[in-house]
Formats: structure tokens, sequence, C-alpha cells
């Protein structure tokens, strides 16, 4: 590899290196000195890099490298005096002894089977038996144990411990799932904690004492978080060190896409315009149940299906998105994406896409987008008796209805999902048979590969730029990710651009439903 050849690739990875140094230092002029010591060393050791393909896995080793080093060189020597020798109990620790607070600050960096022993033994003065029969294991174990930790504890008393920015100035993190099947992550970005292992274990791998050091928990409130992440595997460990097992759209690289990205999204917002606009007319005169829905209704539901068609249907099958399975065998993709303390959907202009199914292939779709209020496919998801009588509604077959069927269209009726009047029950949305809804495809089909081709001009803009800001162990899914990334540079950005345009209000309860629609089989 020549030199001209790294200078591009250190230029393109800049922002993420810079990045990644103001999450391990205290201040920008530290980070910035790091950076460039980083940058030094990888222009020193460019000989090593075997091809193209490997350079940038050999720059995050040497970022990686340069920071362990980094650190140690700031670390201040200090000893304190803990002999090997065991007696059967240990002299209690006077509470004004400063040893006592440096003890008590490497327990919570201590692993667990140390640590009960430790606490034992040193805090609550127990003997070698007493603490054998407390924890079920020999008295010989006991004494490996203590002594272990000893050695662990004397050399974490003699270290400078740094706290982490994430300490202090914690991440925000929304877990968003895409998938043909049930969504089991959905809970696991709920804590603060959970979160930040995340992002901290992102670029490198750490110890558990590590990340307990970068986003200030000690370990006993942190150990079962780390558990559980690894168990659904959004963390692995190598060793004993932990790395993150699935993509982050940071904060960084989200600002670097929008800038990029901004005329296409532009673009995508006025051939909606245009083409919803000019169809109208022919669209109404298919005579679909819903036709005669008001205009902002109309505009929503119009901009929704075109959507749904470009970059869900088009696209997807074009570029063939292959699903990984997950370890319960659901393919799926699981990513994360920083946020400001606020989820997509808090922010008005998140995106959730569902659709339901009854046994006859008739199904309702939803576009839902949280500025027009509740989130409608969360009502129905994994609820079939639900889904099943909201589709004999929109077939007007509810003859048949037990009582229990007429309570849950009772319920539809309270959400405004269903209308009750003197001539019986209906859906609140639009209901085309397959052939009304192929006829309303074909009269935008032009627009829809339009749009399609628009927005995988994005997805490769976007595939570049994430490239430059994931680790090397993740860079294969890229492309599927930048694809999923769509769904908010290619459907919520052009809708947030016509919704600040006026010429997509919010929903005010009053009319259809604006962005879920029923297809009858």
């Amino acid at each position: 590899m020549d030199k001209k050849e790294l200078d591009t690739k250190v230029e393109e990875m800049a922002k993420a290196l810079l990045s990644y140094c103001s999450a391990r230092t205290s201040n920008h002029f530290e980070a910035e000195d790091l950076a460039q010591e980083i940058i030094l060393e990888i222009y020193k050791s460019y000989d090593n890099i075997r091809n193209v393909d490997a350079v940038y896995g050999f720059m995050w080793a040497v970022a990686s490298n340069v920071y362990k080093k980094w650190c140690k060189n700031k670390a201040k020597s200090k000893e304190y005096e803990i002999t090997d020798n065991l007696p059967e109990t240990a002299e209690p620790l006077a509470e004004d002894d400063s040893s006592l607070y440096l003890l008590r600050r490497e327990l919570t960096l201590l692993s667990k089977k140390y640590r009960k022993a430790v606490i034992l033994y040193y805090i609550e003065n127990k003997s070698c038996s007493e603490i054998s029969n407390l924890l079920s294991i020999s008295e010989s174990m006991v004494k490996y144990l203590l002594f272990k930790s000893r050695q662990i504890l004397k050399e974490g008393m003699s270290m400078e411990r740094n706290y982490g920015q994430q300490s202090y100035n914690p991440k925000g993190l929304s877990l968003l799932f895409w998938g043909n099947g049930a969504n089991r992550y959905y809970h696991l970005c709920d804590s603060k904690i959970s979160q930040n292992i995340l992002f901290a274990c992102y670029n490198d791998k750490l110890s558990a004492e590590q990340i307990s050091l970068e986003i200030g928990v000690s370990l006993p409130y942190m150990e079962d978080k780390l558990a559980e992440l690894c168990e659904y595997e959004l963390l692995k460990k190598d060793g004993n060190r932990y790395y993150t097992n699935l993509v982050i759209f940071t904060r960084d690289f989200s600002k670097e896409v929008n800038t990029k990205t901004a005329q296409l999204r532009e673009k995508i917002a006025d051939i909606l315009t245009e083409a919803v606009t000019k169809h109208e007319k022919d669209v109404r005169d298919i005579g679909f149940y819903g036709a005669d829905m008001g205009g902002n209704s109309f505009a929503w539901q119009m901009v929704s299906i075109i959507l749904y068609s470009s970059v869900i249907e088009i696209l997807q099958s074009k570029i063939k998105v292959v699903y990984p399975k997950d370890k319960y065998g659901t393919e799926c993709f699981i990513w994360g994406a920083e946020n400001d303390g606020q989820t997509p959907w808090e922010s008005g202009f998140g995106f959730g896409v569902s659709n339901v199914v009854n046994s006859s292939g008739d199904y309702v779709q939803f576009m839902d987008f949280p500025v027009n209020g509740d989130m409608v496919h969360h009502y129905y998801f994994n609820r079939q008796n639900l889904t099943n009588v909201f589709l004999d509604i929109a077939k007007g077959k509810t003859e048949h209805f037990s009582e229990n069927d007429k309570a849950l269209a009772a319920d539809m009726v309270r959400k405004g999902y269903v209308i009750s009047n003197d001539e019986g029950l209906f859906v609140n949305a639009p209901v085309l048979t397959k052939e009304q809804y192929d006829k309303l495809k074909n009269i935008f089909a032009d627009t829809a590969a339009q749009i399609a081709d628009e927005a995988e001009k994005m997805m490769y803009t976007v595939t570049k730029i994430l490239k430059n800001h994931i680790p090397l162990h993740l860079k294969k899914l890229a492309e599927n990710m930048a694809y999923l990334r769509l769904f908010e540079d290619a459907i919520s950005a052009p809708a947030a651009i016509l919704y600040d345009r006026k010429y997509l209000l919010p929903y005010n309860g009053n009319g259809i439903l604006p962005t879920t629609y029923v297809i009858l089989n």
C-alpha cells in the first residue's frame, strides 16, 4: 500500500478517530493529542499493512494499542502495603484510613467470585472457616480467592483510576428491529447502563473493569446487564474482554449522512408532491372504500403507499437484502441509533411499519408516524383475534361475532379504529380489494420506480459513510445496514419535509386514519 492511498484512508476515518479519542479523554485538547499520536503511529507502521481491505482493521488496532500506552503513561505510581500473610481474620481498617477508600473503590471493580470473599473477610470481618460455610466452598478455596484478590487489589490500589467521559456524560441509545418475526430485543436498552455498555465497547474491546470505569457504574450494578446483553448476543466476549455486536448509527455518522443526503431527501419529497397531486382524481376514481377521504388523509395515505412500494418492495427486491438469523432462528436485523434522550418516536418522525394477516390472506398495513398520535400497529401486533375481528369488519362480515368479538370491536370503536353507526360497523381506514390495490400501484408505478432509484443512490452514499464509522468486525453488514438507514433517510425524512411544508398536516382524530389501510385478498 502506498502513502497516497494511506493519506486518503486516514482522511476518511479522521472524524471517527477523533470521536473515539474524545470518548476516552477528559477534554478536547487531550483528545486531539491522542489522535495525533495514533495517526503518527499509523504512518510509522503502514508498511505492515498487507492490503487495502485490511487497512481499517489495522488502524483501529493501532488506535487501541496507542490508547493503552497513553493510559499507562498517565498513571501515577502509588504504593500501599498489603502483605501476602493471611491471618484467620482480618484487622478492620479505620473509617478515616485513606486506604479504606481505595479498597472500597477497587471492590467496585472486582468480579463477583472474588468480591464476595473479600467483603466477608475485610469488611464483615468473617473468618476463613465462616466464609467457607457461607459460600459452600472449601477453606483452601477461600484462601485462594483471598490471595488472588489481594494481588488484584494491591495492583489496583497503586493505580490512578480515570473515569471515562460516559461516567458524567452518558449516551442515549434506541434499539431498532426489522425482521420476519417477534421482536425479543425491545426491552434490552430500557436501561442507561445497558445503552452505555454497548457504546463503551463499540470501537474497543474492554474488560468488565474498564467498562465500569468508562461508564462510571460499579460492577455489582452492571454484571446482570452484561450477562443479559451477552445472552441476546448484542455483546460478545473475546477472552475476558467484551465487544459490541451490533451496528450503532452514532450522532457523528448521522450528521454526516444528513448533510450528504439532504438534496436527495428534498428530491424525493418533490417527486411525491407532484405525483400525489397529479393523480388524485385517478386514484379516487378507482372507487375503493374510503376513496372519498379528506385531502389530508389522502395525502398521508398515498405518500405512505408510494414510499412502502419504493423502498420496502422495489428496492429491497432489487438489492436482494439477506436477513441474518438470530440465535432463536428469526430472520432479522437489530441495530442501535444514538439519540439525545429521546427515542426516534418521541422526536415525532420516527417510523413504524408492520402488517398483520388473517388466514384468508387479507391484511392490514401500518405505516405509523408518531406525529399523528398513537402507533396503531402496537395495538394489533401479536393479537391475532383482534386482527381477525378488524378484517371481518372491513369485509362486512360481522353476523357471526361472539360476545368476545363484540367486546373487541367496541374497544376498537373507542380507539377510533372502527366506526359504529346505524348501518353497522366499519373500519376507519381505506379498504381495497387486491384488484383495486393493483390499479392504485399501477398509477404510481413510475413514481415508485423513480423514488427507488433515488433511494438506491442514497444507500450507496450511506454505505460509504458507514464504513468509516463502524468497527472492522461489523463492516460486512454495512450495505444492509445502509439500506435499513433508508427508513429514516428515504421514508421518515421526506415525510418530515412534507410536514414542514404543510403538505402533510397532523391527524387530529377526525376523518379516516392517515397511514393505515386494508387489502382484501
